[in-house]
């Protein structure tokens, strides 16, 4: 069956005869504010379709809208990363690398724009490319224009550590555990620097316990002069628009059992770093062959 074009297209195809007809300065005056209008109004249409079917994580759906959208508006920038989002999650990665790559053509100082092309590009999933001289390019330009986001010095710091460029990976972590103390990937990434070089182990491990603690639930109903200490609120989840991190995985299993309730053993610890010892391997190898496994 041929697919139908979104509303948003079809208003602006109805109104063109109309507005074909109009005769005079004057009348094509009125004609060109009145075409003006309804392209605003059905791109706004697609969009606002997009967010809806986004937010049910329809992404198919979503990026029909956002591509209708982005018809009527090429340069909107809203458009196109969420559009790569959507396309990265229906598993296109090229064409999702191409929506992100626009948005930076667009807006050379997005940094979301190359914070999510350097995020794709230094991904675990094997079905989506590796680069990390170019994610690293990425990453740090999305860190010069916004130094306060985390997100691109983690990413930062598991790239360096790919690369062996150990002391300079261990700069990262320690900088993102200075703007957030609740960071455990950069207190385990950091720890397992230290557990690698045969340090003692110990205070590396308490290290990561206290950035993986979570706060227990408040009994009955806070009053406005009441504040929970900002040392005791749990690390943002490791579920994130921008995908996995190259060591997403073992943090991601001391987040589980500190999530459940079940005290952070040092034996899970120093397992979870022995696994990143074995992904780390992994990932030199995958970035060694410049494709995907």
């Amino acid at each position: 069956m041929k697919r139908r074009p979104p509303p948003c297209l079809l208003m602006l195809a109805l109104c063109g005869p109309v507005l074909a007809g109009c005769r005079g300065p004057a009348a094509e005056a009125v004609g060109a504010r009145d075409q003006l209008r309804h392209r605003v109004l059905a791109f706004w249409n697609c969009l606002n379709r997009a967010t809806e079917a986004r937010s049910r994580r329809h992404f198919a759906e979503a990026a029909r809208h956002y591509e209708a959208a982005l018809l009527l508006e090429p340069a909107h920038e809203d458009g196109l990363y969420y559009l790569g989002q959507c396309r990265r999650e229906m598993g296109q990665p090229e064409a999702a690398r191409a929506a992100f790559e626009r948005l930076i053509e667009v807006n050379a100082t997005s940094a979301r724009g190359h914070l999510a092309l350097g995020a794709l590009l230094a991904s675990p999933d094997p079905s989506e490319p590796m680069d990390l001289a170019t994610a690293e390019r990425h990453l740090r330009r999305a860190h010069e224009i916004n130094g306060e986001e985390t997100g691109p010095v983690i990413r930062l710091g598991e790239v360096a550590l790919v690369a062996g460029r150990f002391a300079e990976a261990r700069e990262w972590f320690e900088s993102a555990l200075r703007a957030n103390p609740k960071s455990v990937e950069a207190a385990f990434l950091a720890g397992y620097l230290g557990w690698d070089e045969s340090r003692e182990t110990a205070p590396l491990v308490r290290r990561v316990r206290e950035a993986g603690k979570v706060e227990a639930p408040v009994k009955g109903v806070l009053s406005e002069g009441d504040r929970r200490d900002s040392q005791r609120v749990a690390a943002p989840p490791l579920s994130s628009p921008l995908g996995r991190l190259l060591f997403g995985e073992p943090v991601g299993v001391l987040r589980a059992r500190a999530a459940s309730g079940t005290p952070i053993s040092d034996a899970l610890v120093l397992e979870e770093w022995r696994a990143v010892r074995r992904l780390r391997r992994e990932h030199e190898r995958r970035a060694a062959s410049g494709r995907p496994d």
